[in-house]
């Protein structure tokens, strides 16, 4: 592809967490998402575009930060290699690591670079999130240009959650010009833990809203970088879950310009920056039309969920329990959690199947009658009986579950645990 006569960085806003990162000698296409029904069919895109493969064009290797569907698109990257050719791709180098097991699923001949590239006088730099957890999967891209006793430098934090010595760490007395961060959040909290007639919801709603906008302003305050450019976070819910969009907790991006002198939106599929100049084009300073949002979301309200398709017909109670006694020895194994907390998993013919979280507690499944039987603390699971055997079978993943809003929950207390929820990633045969 052609070089870049520009002695900088610049950055493209394509959807989401994808941007182009361009410099003389290289440009990176990150995280492209561009197909609907992710999630196992709950996820759309808004806004859409009827061509992204124009608005991004050839790029010199791919940059996938973490596996989630909204950051690893298969279909969209078959689409772009057919257009422009197969490229490599630069990820986190981590253990154990997903990503990497995916890539060369997904794509036998795929080329992967382990954390770090150099072309010419650009260094690219993949900072693994760790947290000590085998649930962690995220990852932060570095990209520096030295050109003329002077360092072009900007970083790409995607979805990694605020983390104060992560991200002390890569700042380490460097100079940023440029930071991408999250300003919000996706997620099944509160929309699927509440009731939509239950107030709490609404409440909890507004609280994610700030506490977001705050983890992006103690992030960005850390980071010290000239300008900041909330991104990523961008979907809708689609079919039945169309009712919930409201309740998600998420802000449009120019929220923050009230907040955050510092911080630039680019419109998207097209706005961009430069380190030179530090000046969008094509920003955007207004929220995107509810009129138009309406529009998409009257749209995709009648798309079926993948489990609600006739290739997967509804399982009887006891290949649910037998895949659930198998499921619950694996997840015993890999579990983080040393106290007790309890799965039950809720039946319309009120016999219900209950799993303890607690590595060192007493295994096995138990069937009860009542929820309440178990006592607290409990989180209550009410699913699709197709898509829990889905799940324990490994024909979907439970962390897709979670983030795809696919099942509700009732945690009694409301307390979040993530070694609690990371328990279920492993609750498959």
């Amino acid at each position: 592809m052609t070089m870049s006569t520009s002695k900088n960085i610049s950055v493209k806003m394509i959807y989401a967490a994808c941007v182009v990162i361009k410099t003389p000698d290289l440009t990176i296409l990150c995280d492209p998402w561009f197909t609907d029904g992710i999630y196992d069919g709950s996820w759309f895109l808004y806004p859409t575009h009827d061509n992204p493969l124009s608005v991004i064009g050839d790029c010199d290797v791919v940059y996938i930060s973490h596996i989630h569907p909204d950051h690893y698109d298969p279909t969209f990257l078959r689409q772009y290699f057919a257009e422009f050719g197969s490229k490599p791709f630069i990820i986190a180098e981590r253990t154990p690591n997903y990503l990497a097991s995916k890539l060369r699923q997904d794509f036998k001949n795929a080329e992967l670079i382990m954390g770090k590239f150099s072309r010419g006088n650009t260094n690219a730099n993949v900072y693994p999130h760790e947290t000590g957890s085998i649930n962690e999967i995220d990852s932060a891209l570095e990209v520096e240009l030295e050109y003329s006793n002077k360092c072009h430098r900007i970083i790409n934090l995607n979805d990694c959650v605020y983390d104060k010595d992560f991200l002390n760490k890569i700042r380490n007395k460097k100079n940023y010009d440029i930071c991408l961060a999250a300003y919000t959040a996706a997620g099944s909290y509160p929309q699927t833990y509440f009731s939509v007639d239950d107030p709490t919801l609404e409440i909890e709603s507004e609280k994610k809203k700030k506490k977001m906008l705050d983890r992006y302003l103690d992030t960005t305050k850390i980071i010290g970088a000239q300008v900041n450019i909330p991104f990523a976070g961008q979907y809708v819910l689609g079919g039945r879950l169309t009712k919930l969009n409201r309740f998600r907790g998420v802000v449009d991006a120019t929220e923050v310009l009230n907040l955050e002198p510092q911080s630039v939106v680019l419109e998207e599929y097209g706005g961009t920056i430069d380190t030179d100049h530090l000046i969008a084009i094509h920003g955007r300073c207004t929220a995107h039309s509810d009129l138009q949002l309406e529009a998409r979301l009257n749209e995709i309200a009648d798309r079926k969920m993948d489990y609600e398709l006739d290739s997967y017909p509804e399982p009887e109670y006891e290949q649910i329990y037998d895949a659930l006694t198998l499921s619950e020895i694996n997840a015993r194994k890999k579990s983080e959690c040393t106290e007790d907390h309890f799965f039950v998993f809720v039946f319309d013919d009120e016999l219900n199947l209950v799993v303890n979280v607690n590595q060192s507690g007493a295994g096995g499944v138990r069937k009860i009658s009542c929820a309440s039987e178990v006592g607290e603390p409990r989180s209550e699971i009410y699913i699709d009986r197709r898509y829990l055997f889905g799940l324990l079978t490994k024909q979907f993943h439970w962390n897709n579950a979670e983030v795809g809003s696919q099942y509700e929950t009732r945690r009694i207390p409301n307390k979040f645990d993530r070694a609690v929820q990371g328990y279920l990633n492993f609750l498959a045969i």
